[in-house]
């Protein structure tokens, strides 16, 4: 196995931050000979398939168009050029202050991303991916289901090929907000984390429900799977915190009050 190091160009993707096994292959190659290591400050050939092993994830960065980067646990993606990213397996997170145009593939499907926000994409069994933004000033839209606006907390999903827009679900963003390692185990805060921040807020004054279920997979189109969560299971749904509590959490999006 070889240790892979390229140059950075301004305009190239560069890999800030890794942990656990991270590694490049080459789909022009075979064996051995077609894997080689991420280092941190590599950048991210057009050509390569960037893969994470279990517990393991890194953020790559585009400084010229302000994107931020972070493949998830087991997951494998392709940056055909530094807005365009081919999802075959896991989970993703992408983060913009320009207003960027994001393309997204899947095996089976694909979508366009307009505007500067933070979303997170996840493959699912049937090849299209969940479309979950968690602030968002912009976008989406796909070949048959047309242009759609983004709002955070409102998950997508985004089906087969040419794609349309399957159904729409409201997602708890503060037990998203906490649960997901995408968002919390990273050593650098996102940029727009304040952002993110005024869309939680937005989203617990609006609905003052009570959600109880994360999404799972889906593993066709006409299937979406739903995790209950309650006291038995041990997890309480994260609206149900005292209002102390919940003060103190959006203390770290705003700061000192």
């Amino acid at each position: 196995m070889t240790t892979a190091f390229f140059l950075v160009g301004a305009s190239e993707l560069k890999v800030s931050y890794l942990k656990g096994k991270v590694e490049f292959a080459d789909p022009e190659l075979r064996g051995q000979n077609a894997i080689s290591t991420v280092e941190i400050n590599a950048s991210v050939p057009p050509k390569m398939i960037i893969a994470t092993a279990v517990g393991s994830r890194t953020e790559i960065i585009d400084t010229e168009n302000q994107i931020i980067w972070r493949l998830g646990n087991l997951s494998a993606a392709r940056w055909l050029n530094p807005n365009k990213c081919w999802v075959h397996s896991g989970s993703l997170l992408c983060s913009t202050n320009k207003d960027n145009r994001i393309i997204i593939n899947t095996t089976k499907s694909n979508a366009i991303i307009e505007g500067p926000g933070t979303f997170i994409i996840e493959a699912t069994s049937n090849g299209g991916f969940k479309f979950i933004p968690l602030e968002s000033n912009g976008f989406i839209k796909t070949q048959k289901g047309g242009k759609k606006e983004v709002k955070g907390g409102r998950m997508i999903l985004v089906l087969n090929d040419p794609s349309n827009f399957g159904d729409a679900y409201d997602i708890d963003l503060m037990l998203m907000l906490k649960s997901s390692r995408l968002l919390n185990s990273f050593p650098t805060q996102l940029e727009r984390f304040k952002q993110i921040g005024i869309s939680l807020y937005v989203q617990q004054m609006k609905l003052r429900g009570k959600y109880d279920a994360l999404i799972g997979d889906a593993t066709t189109n006409e299937n979406l799977q739903l995790w209950k969560f309650g006291k038995k299971t041990g997890v309480e749904p994260s609206t149900s915190q005292s209002p102390e509590s919940k003060k103190g959490f959006f203390k770290s999006f705003f700061g000192k009050e």
